[in-house]
C-alpha cells in the first residue's frame, strides 16, 4: 500500500481523477476482472507503432546527415575545381596577350610573310569624298 501511495503522489491530481472515473467501481462481492487479449494487445501495438516511428525518424535523420556530407564534399570539390580553372584562365589570358603583342605580330609578318615597313614615300593616302 505504501508503494501505491508514493505512486499516487507522483501523478497529478487531474490525471488521478480521470483514472478514477475511467476505472469501474468493483463491488465487494465481485472479484477484479482480468484483462482480455484485445485489451492487452492494444497498448502493445501502440507501443510497437511508436517505436517503429521513432526508428523511422532516426533513420531519416541519419540519411539527411549523410546527404549533407555528400553534398558538402561535392561542393568542396567544385570550389577546388573552380580555383584551378581560375588559375588556368589567368595563364591563358597572359599567353593570349603575349601572342597578340605588337612586336610579336611584326616579327611574324617580317619573317614568315616577308612583309616590310613601307618607306614614307611609298605611302599614299586615299580619301573618299562625297
Amino acid at each position: 500500500m505504501r508503494i501505491a501511495m508514493d505512486w499516487q503522489r507522483l501523478v497529478p491530481g487531474w490525471l488521478q481523477r480521470r483514472l478514477a472515473a475511467a476505472r469501474p467501481q468493483a463491488s465487494v462481492d465481485q472479484p477484479e476482472r482480468l484483462l482480455g487479449a484485445v485489451e492487452l494487445a492494444r497498448p502493445a501495438l501502440l507501443l510497437a507503432a511508436l517505436v517503429l516511428l521513432v526508428i523511422c525518424s532516426a533513420m531519416g535523420v541519419i540519411y539527411s546527415a549523410y546527404q549533407y556530407r555528400v553534398l558538402f564534399n561535392q561542393h568542396q570539390n567544385l570550389i577546388s575545381d573552380w580555383d584551378e580553372l581560375q588559375v588556368e584562365w589567368g595563364q591563358l589570358v597572359l599567353e593570349e596577350s603575349a601572342w597578340a603583342a605588337n612586336n610579336r605580330i611584326e616579327q611574324v609578318a617580317s619573317k614568315r610573310l616577308e612583309m616590310q615597313v613601307p618607306e614614307p614615300g611609298m605611302i599614299e593616302i586615299v580619301r573618299h569624298e562625297r
